[in-house]
């Protein structure tokens, strides 16, 4: 009873703190990027605070039923960087969510896509230098005993790359999220993926005013 008190306590006081006025800054990209606003909430980014937690507090802000948002958060020791994005949009009632996780070079870390319900559905991950490191689908889980909470699971076939953005391996998963076969290349080999992510080792400068 305590612990479900405290857990509610704590759920409120960060939609109140999310209802906060989104401050904004300026993203100042290369040459070719221009600038546009970022909308920063009130959420500093390191490894503790997880996707659920941000989007819980983005769905804390107003939107409409038809609408499109960006949203951002700064690296909680390094306010000059842009650690994530996140895009809403509303489409015929239905809300996506778009999580962007970045490198400090400025390199996309990963793209995580979750649906209304805050269930993630695919990602694909990317190595600083923005070479593929892996990618595949998740599926909904609804377990049997009625008191645990549902969740995503890994779904079909999932592929992951070396550093030098090769496929190394494909494992495709059962409905259970065990794998039930797995194919591995040796050696490495080109993929549609390694040619349209080829590297980018010098990352995408910016700067944040």
């Amino acid at each position: 009873m305590i612990k479900k008190l405290i857990f509610i306590l704590t759920l409120v006081l960060c939609v109140i703190v999310c209802k906060a006025q989104v401050r904004h800054k300026m993203f100042v990209g290369s040459n070719d990027m221009g600038q546009y606003k970022l909308n920063i909430i009130p959420i500093k980014y390191d490894s503790t605070v997880s996707d659920i937690t941000i989007l819980k507090c983005i769905d804390s802000l107003p939107g409409g039923y038809f609408h499109s948002k960006m949203y951002n958060l700064l690296y909680a020791d390094d306010s000059t960087r842009m650690a994530i994005q996140v895009n809403e949009g509303t489409y015929l009632f239905h809300t996506r969510f778009e999580v962007v996780e970045y490198y400090k070079n400025g390199a996309i870390k990963r793209r995580t896509y979750y649906n209304k319900h805050e269930m993630k559905y695919w990602e694909f991950s990317l190595y600083a230098d923005a070479s593929p490191k892996e990618k595949g689908k998740y599926r909904t889980h609804f377990p049997e005993e009625p008191r645990l909470k549902y969740h995503s699971l890994k779904k079909g076939k999932w592929q992951y790359f070396n550093a030098d953005g090769n496929l190394v391996k494909k494992e495709w998963y059962a409905k259970d999220g065990t794998v039930k076969r797995t194919k591995e290349y040796n050696p490495p080999k080109r993929s549609f993926t390694t040619i349209m992510n080829p590297k980018k080792p010098k990352g995408k400068p910016y700067v944040i005013q």
